[in-house]
């Protein structure tokens, strides 16, 4: 059975505490110079050492022997305290005494009272942002006007959901991630006391997948140490740390830095389809772009690229759970930074030269045509412009083109570079949009199961339907989005789609007097 490590190895005296020296000192000083709160607040990440620091300061404040500002941890007080079962020392869980009812009664009427054995009664709440405005109204005055031989520490992971009403009562102390090296240094001071030898590289992973938290970090090396060995390698150790391959990781950010999308996206399904947890691998990717825009940054490189790319991921890995193909957010984000995350405005057209003249432009055609934006390459060291081109002035510029080139005899050549939605590509893509469709309605996919890819129409996508019954549902505002919002994710372009009757079936006409007759209406 696998160790507890993390609380073996709990920190006896502030010495021992990783991370937090901020917090140490101070804590110190003030005992030194007898001038500790009546009331602290803890916050930060969990497993960073505030519930430890919390105890630390309950047996430095009752030690009957301490010494340098540090718990003896010989005396009654110290040893009882260590224990947990010192009748003056009380450790609420906030989580599970959310009501008022149990801060009258654990604390309220009990902080009347002189301790029982101890100098001083400390209250560590934990997770107090979990009480209710009633219980916080309750407490509030407790902790404006305490009794001398009080102490409130009060510990949070969210600081914004407690009242500022508390956190202007207490002294307030903000925990901070664990460094990495450090981290390492206290895992090296375990492993020595357990008589193991473990690699630095499986003590870096570790501390790689617990991100700055020295709770999980300890928690991971429990289970590593519980292999038994005496010698434990990355071999070893990779039978029970989380899955995870950094050489992978680092040829997909190759592929990615090079602008080879195809050759990323076959990479990250490969990876996928070896059963690796995608939003971990994905961490894992924005991590270690983080550390080479760090490390570019420092070097006074150019880091344009990067932190677009960083930028993209992030967004995409929020979007995975959301999506019926987990991996298509990243996907896409892999295409759109293959573009280099830059777009060029169109060129104006010279009207005069093609012939045309500008205010000649159809109205209609300047409404319809939307261009879809050009992402362009830009060599990496130079910095990277985004500018938008402006909806109509575009759409006017390529009609103009278009238009010119009708006049000149080059039209093929102008709409090589304008462009254009692809019916075939949707066509070919339609199965994947049924599919997802099945998935968020339960209604749609009978009448879509129907329905033919018509044509487009400027960037309106035509569907044909053989009742007008299925049409008008289709052109619902809701069942419209529904598909649309679909349509977007397969094929990765903002399209709009519009109900149409290809022909008019008997049996609509049915539907549709039976409707005239009974005064129904389609909903």
């Amino acid at each position: 059975m696998a160790k507890a490590i993390y609380r073996i190895y709990r920190p006896k005296n502030f010495k021992e505490v990783s991370g937090q020296e901020h917090v140490v000192k101070t804590i110190q000083n003030q005992h030194a110079s007898d001038s500790v709160a009546h009331a602290y607040l803890f916050t930060g990440p969990r497993g960073v050492g505030k519930t430890t620091i919390a105890r630390l300061l309950s047996k430095l404040v009752n030690c009957e022997g301490s010494k340098d500002n540090e718990p003896c941890n010989e005396c009654s007080a110290c040893v009882q305290v260590s224990a947990g079962n010192s009748l003056d020392v009380f450790e609420i869980d906030a989580a599970s005494h959310t009501d008022v009812e149990n801060v009258r009664e654990n604390i309220i009427k009990s902080v009347r009272f002189a301790p029982n054995q101890l100098k001083k009664k400390v209250y560590i709440i934990d997770e107090v942002h979990m009480l209710s405005t009633s219980a916080f109204n309750a407490l509030l005055k407790t902790l404006e006007e305490p009794p001398e031989h009080a102490l409130f520490v009060l510990a949070t992971t969210e600081i914004h959901k407690v009242p500022d009403t508390i956190i202007s009562r207490c002294q307030r102390f903000d925990f901070k991630r664990i460094d990495a090296d450090e981290l390492v240094a206290r895992l090296g001071r375990i492993i020595k006391s357990e008589g193991v030898e473990i690699d630095e590289g499986v003590l870096r992973e570790i501390v790689r997948h617990s991100d700055g938290c020295a709770r999980d970090a300890e928690s991971l090396l429990g289970q590593v140490l519980a292999l038994g060995d005496k010698k434990i390698g990355m071999t070893e150790a990779s039978l029970v740390l989380p899955a995870s391959n950094m050489v992978q990781v680092m040829e997909l950010i190759e592929l990615i830095l090079k602008r080879d999308a195809a050759g990323a996206i076959a990479l990250l399904n490969t990876v996928i389809e070896q059963g690796m947890d995608l939003p971990y691998f994905v961490g894992d990717l924005v991590g270690a772009l983080r550390d080479k825009l760090l490390e570019t940054v420092s070097s006074g490189g150019d880091t344009a690229l990067l932190s677009y790319a960083v930028s993209e991921l992030l967004d995409a890995k929020a979007k995975i759970k959301f999506s019926h193909i987990p991996q298509l957010p990243i996907e896409l984000a892999i295409v759109k930074i293959g573009g280099g995350g830059g777009v060029q405005k169109a060129a104006p057209v010279d009207f005069k030269q093609q012939g045309v003249d500008s205010s000649q432009v159809p109205a209609s055609v300047v409404k319809e045509v939307v261009p879809e934006v050009k992402l362009v390459e830009q060599p990496v060291e130079q910095p990277v412009e985004l500018q938008v081109v402006p909806e109509a002035e575009a759409a006017a510029v390529i009609a103009a083109a278009v238009e010119a080139a009708e006049v000149t005899g080059d039209a093929e050549k102008v709409f090589d570079t304008v462009p254009v939605i692809d019916i075939d590509e949707i066509k070919r893509k339609w199965p994947q949009v049924y599919e997802q469709i099945k998935q968020c309605n339960a209604s749609l996919p009978m009448m879509m199961k129907s329905c033919e890819v018509h044509g487009i129409d400027g960037e309106s996508v035509e569907l044909s339907f053989d009742y007008d019954l299925y049409v008008q549902t289709v052109n619902q505002e809701k069942n419209r989005k529904t598909i649309e919002g679909v349509l977007e994710q397969v094929l990765g372009k903002k399209l709009k789609i519009r109900a149409i009757q290809a022909k008019r079936g008997e049996a609509d006409e049915v539907v549709n007097d039976l409707l005239t007759e009974f005064g129904g209406t389609v909903v």
